[in-house]
This record gives C-alpha cells, sequence and structure tokens, in this order.
C-alpha cells in the first residue's frame, strides 16, 4: 500500500515505535465526543499514518491528540481521514492514513517539527 500512496505524500515521514507512541482520535461533536485509542506507524510535518481498532471514514475530520516518544507534551491537530486499509487486506486493528488540516495552536506544529528534526538528525548519525 506504501507504494501506491508514495506520490501524494507531501513530507518524508518518520517511522515511529507503535508501542510507545499513543494516538487518541475523537470523533462526534463536543457534546458527544468519541474517543478511540490507537498508535501512531509514522508521522510528517502534513501528516500521520495510525492504528486504530476501529476504523474512520475516508474524509472524515477528527482531532487527534498524539503522544511521541520522548515528546514532553501531546500534539493536538484536527486532521482529514485520507485512506483506510481495506479488511481483506489489514484484518484486526485498522491503519489509515490522516492529512493534519489545523494544529490547536503554534505550540503544536513547534513540537511536532521539532519532534521530526530531531528524529531525522538522530537517524543520520
Amino acid at each position: 500500500m506504501p507504494g501506491k500512496h508514495q506520490k501524494r505524500r507531501e513530507s518524508e515521514r518518520i517511522r515511529v515505535q507503535p508501542m510507545y507512541s499513543a494516538v487518541t482520535a475523537c470523533t462526534g461533536d463536543a457534546d458527544n465526543p468519541v474517543r478511540l485509542l490507537g498508535h501512531v506507524y509514522d508521522i510528517s510535518e502534513s501528516g500521520v499514518r495510525i492504528e486504530l481498532d476501529n476504523p474512520l471514514d475516508p474524509g472524515q475530520i477528527v482531532s487527534l491528540q498524539l503522544a511521541l516518544p520522548g515528546a514532553n507534551a501531546v500534539v493536538e491537530a484536527a486532521a482529514s481521514v485520507v485512506w483506510v486499509h481495506d479488511e481483506q487486506d489489514d484484518p484486526g486493528p485498522r491503519r489509515m492514513a490522516l492529512k493534519f488540516t489545523e494544529f490547536l495552536n503554534r505550540s503544536d506544529r513547534t513540537r511536532l517539527v521539532e519532534y521530526i528534526d530531531r528524529e531525522r538528525g538522530r537517524r543520520a548519525a
């Protein structure tokens, strides 16, 4: 599947150890929020690939809280679901890609960029 979507990526993705990178996807409205827990697989400045027990719908907008390894605080952003692995190809928890549409505030985007830069530097060394 990665080859199929490679051309659409705006920026390089950094692999993340899923067991150390929690994600909470919030759907629904403020009066009736639904929180889905999962893991981050890779991340870039423009989007993220995650795994959740329940698939989201392509085009759906969700709020994300990303706990990245070694980061001091979560990164909060809104994102749009780009694609979801087919259930036949991906039984069990479902992997999906999301594109960031906005960050809760500037410091969230800064934390994400700093994390990505730090990981790129670590891998280049």
